[in-house]
């Protein structure tokens, strides 16, 4: 994989400053940890999962980044202009507040993450604090980080197709004789979850599964104590990790069997509407028109038939009726209609690249409903 370079990383920051300057907002106060990954091209574990000391990068007006971290965080020397550190959990919106000062945001307009699709990776008590401490309320910056984030670069391209590959690897053992019945929900996905890990992965992100009648109303669910019959349709919906972008796509197959005529006919009608949706994505087109061309008259949607993919597994922009986001290239997203019916989920998840002549469809594994 080509590295993020740091001139990358620098190309990020003054983008997204031009587009806060052009709502008339000085700087930013980031701590999502997505998107101090983005900003900063650095990573944490710890620090992110306990919630004790959080991080923040402070993004001034000439596109210059500051972080702000505990000095119990080991940060191996990341690519940004300033380091601010901090003692007592309870210090940290003063150390925010004295970034900000010296970076010359002091009494400016600011903006955090209030919107769509955000997360605050601090209390609101302490976002309060930092507000006080400063004067005034943030405001929302997430259409301005959005606008950057939707479209990737190509170094970001090559981790979105490691993840993805690990997902089709994965898939492959499956329908090669991993999937059994006889075995639980929640022993498979343990399985699954260690194959992630075998076939290149850096985390396993999350397993959702379906298997058996009076199962297949189960979409965002946690796999069960439920033990997979034979002849039963299996349906996974997966993703994992590789230097922080996610993969995502789902398949299908029969334990111990093969697909009914009936099975196979359903699926048909879902890969043609997927590619269908996959046919409309090119550059100029909207993902209204992706939406339009992959839904399937009579199905529910769930309100999108696709989303965007990236540093996080669900992520602008949605692939929905009324969208009107005009497609460019490198824009990453998911072509997913779905229909369900009581013996099976039946989805070809695509993840596709606008490209400068149409897109590429980056995942690889089998459409049909695999016999097993």
């Amino acid at each position: 994989m080509r590295p993020i370079a740091e001139h990358e990383l620098a190309a990020r920051r003054r983008a997204v400053a031009r587009r806060l300057a052009a709502h008339g907002v000085a700087g930013a106060v980031l701590t999502d940890p997505a998107n101090v990954r983005y900003l900063g091209g650095f990573a944490l574990q710890q620090p992110w999962v306990s919630r004790t000391r959080p991080t923040a990068c402070v993004l001034a007006a000439d596109g210059t980044l500051t972080v702000v971290s505990s000095s119990a965080v080991t940060l191996d020397d990341p690519p940004v202009d300033a380091v601010v550190r901090y003692g007592a959990p309870d210090a940290f919106p003063a150390a925010v507040h004295d970034a900000l000062c010296r970076a010359s945001l002091g009494g400016e307009v600011l903006g955090t993450e209030l919107g769509r699709e955000m997360r605050l990776g601090m209390s609101v008590v302490e976002l309060r604090a930092i507000e006080a401490l400063h004067g005034a309320p943030f405001v929302d910056a997430a259409d301005a980080i959005w606008a950057e984030r939707m479209v990737k670069s190509a170094a970001e391209l090559d981790r979105l197709r490691a993840a993805i590959a690990t997902n089709d690897h994965v898939f492959a053992r499956l329908w090669a004789g991993e999937l059994r019945p006889g075995e639980t929900e929640r022993a498979l996905t343990v399985r699954i979850r260690r194959m992630m890990l075998e076939e290149g992965a850096d985390e396993p992100g999350w397993v959702m599964m379906a298997a058996g009648r009076g199962s297949y109303d189960r979409l965002l669910s946690s796999p069960r104590d439920h033990l997979i019959e034979r002849s039963d349709l299996v349906w996974i919906d997966m993703a994992c990790i590789v230097d922080g972008y996610w993969s995502d796509h789902s398949r299908s197959g029969v334990a111990g069997g093969a697909p009914s005529e009936e099975q196979e006919r359903m699926q048909a009608v879902v890969v043609e509407a997927t590619r269908r949706g996959i046919a409309t994505a090119c550059p100029g087109a909207t993902l209204d028109d992706v939406a339009r061309a992959a839904t399937i008259v009579g199905e529910e949607t769930a309100g999108r038939v696709g989303h965007g993919l990236g540093l996080a597994s669900s992520e602008p922009p949605d692939v929905v009726v009324g969208s009107t986001v005009t497609l460019v290239p490198g824009m990453v997203f998911t072509v997913e209609p779905i229909a369900i019916r009581d013996h099976g989920i039946y989805q070809a998840e695509a993840v596709v690249v606008v490209t400068a002549d149409g897109c590429e469809v980056l995942t690889r594994a089998p459409e049909h409903v695999a016999a097993v």
